[in-house]
């Protein structure tokens, strides 16, 4: 066998990993099960936050006068709400979920990457469960799937890549110091205000030229509504910046996690 493995590092690793999927599996039924264990309304809690937030984004960009381009308010914000929810999900709930598993990581030898996965696996989920209240929605408002439907793969992948990039570079550094862990929350209310989940894109560009080139989010939430609301192509300039500045932060967070990760179970 480890003869196998040394001529073939691809494979090892592959089969490692594979070896693992039943944990990665069982832990993500776990959490999602004990989100809504004992709740009356069970997993519509996936759906609640970004109802709740997309009614008082509507309040409040009616009362500034937001120019949604000619669409339904409420529509014009809950395509937006839906995705920063789940990319703020994300990059929230990987800390906590390292820290949580603290005991697991003292009792059995399980690859620290797995529990990132496990978060953004049942984010996912709650995303899957918006998307749907948001489609309804939007058919209520009378608009139509379009062809441009097409890339929200891609939108919902960039999305939880973002979320999962920002998790990790903050869980390397809770378990030992958890400043982040309290002032995530805060430092994410800062960035949705420098996203145009409120407001248009077009108003943060003719503003914050900085912020709209160099904020990763931008190119996703802009991107969303203008497949969503207005059957438009996402503007690939913005995606491909996203991409980007997303793969230039994870080359940093990714090593950093991974290194730090060693000394976990000596801390948690």
């Amino acid at each position: 066998m480890s003869q196998w493995s040394n001529n073939n590092p691809s494979q090892d690793r592959f089969h490692y990993w594979l070896s693992y999927w039943n944990l990665l599996t069982s832990l993500v039924g776990r959490d999602v099960r004990a989100r809504y264990r004992r709740t009356l309304l069970g997993p519509l809690w996936a759906v609640i936050p970004a109802i709740l937030a997309t009614v008082i984004f509507s309040f409040l960009s009616g009362l500034v006068l937001v120019d949604t381009e000619g669409a339904p308010r409420l529509a014009f914000t809950f395509a937006a709400t839906v995705p920063w929810t789940f990319f703020q999900s994300t990059a929230v709930r990987i800390p906590h979920g390292v820290l949580a598993n603290g005991t697991l990581l003292r009792k059995m030898p399980v690859p620290r990457q797995v529990f990132p996965f496990v978060v953004l696996l049942t984010t996912s989920f709650d995303f899957a469960m918006s998307f749907i209240v948001l489609a309804v929605t939007l058919q209520l408002f009378g608009i139509p799937i379009t062809g441009a439907w097409l890339w929200l793969p891609l939108l919902v992948f960039m999305t939880g890549f973002l979320g999962w990039t920002v998790g990790i570079g903050v869980a390397a550094f809770t378990i030992y110091r958890r400043d982040l862990l309290h002032g995530i929350q805060h430092l994410m209310q800062v960035w949705l205000i420098l996203t145009p989940v409120i407001y248009s894109a077009k108003e943060l560009e003719n503003g914050l030229q900085i912020v709209h080139s160099l904020n990763p989010a931008v190119g996703i939430i802009d991107g969303f509504r203008r497949v969503l609301v207005f059957g438009q192509p996402p503007d690939l300039a913005l995606l491909a910046s996203s991409m980007v500045i997303t793969c230039a932060g994870l080359a940093v967070a990714y090593p950093l996690y991974r290194f730090l990760s060693q000394y976990f179970t000596d801390v948690v």
